[in-house]
């Protein structure tokens, strides 16, 4: 008589319950595949796929070629007052909208020490820094990347409060420059005035 698939099975399970015994996992090493030299290593992101290491190691693998990403920069509005800044409403501010574009024939992986991306620096007409966006604010120590296809783009947006440029920003020309972080090659320059 034939034995049914459902109680070999059950048999199959009792029989090799009595011949296994029980393994002892108290032993950490015991618990994972992995080698103790990569349990701890720093860098190792979802999947493993990049591994930490100097900056110009990342590039020479990743073919990084910086002067193939064009950089486009909006300010909102292009204008100041003196008067708007030293009485500021609080939706007043200036909104910083930086693009960058890959303009090369191949995507690439832009890397960030932490969880900033950009920064925003108003300098007055002689060219001192009055003003640093990031000045203001504590960025995660978490590394991150990002990886732009051939002729896609990144776009990133910040907004500078006017109460932040109270007594800072003197009358006339200045300049505003928005980069990447951790590729100051990638900035963008924009005049900004500042009238009465």
């Amino acid at each position: 008589m034939p034995i049914q698939p459902c109680l070999f099975f059950a048999f199959l399970l009792l029989c090799l319950g009595g011949l296994v015994n029980a393994a002892d996992i108290s032993d950490a090493s015991s618990r994972t595949s992995q080698p103790d030299k990569f349990l701890s290593s720093p860098g190792l992101i979802k999947g493993g796929l990049f591994m930490q290491g100097s900056k110009k190691r990342f590039e020479g693998a990743n073919e990084l070629n910086l002067e193939s990403y064009k950089t486009k920069l909006e300010i909102t509005p292009a204008q100041l007052t003196l008067t708007r800044i030293r009485d500021p409403q609080p939706s007043d501010e200036i909104t910083v909208k930086f693009t960058l574009v890959n303009g090369s024939e191949k995507g690439s992986t832009l890397y960030f020490p932490t969880s900033q991306r950009m920064d925003a620096v108003i300098r007055d007409a002689e060219g001192k820094t009055i003003y640093t966006w990031s000045e203001d604010f504590e960025f995660a120590a978490e590394p991150g990347y990002s990886y732009v296809n051939a002729g896609e783009r990144l776009n990133y947006q910040l907004k500078i409060p006017f109460q932040a440029l109270r007594g800072k920003v003197p009358q006339g020309e200045a300049t505003i420059t928005a980069s990447l972080v951790n590729y100051p090659q990638m900035k963008a320059v924009m005049p900004l005035e500042i009238q009465p």
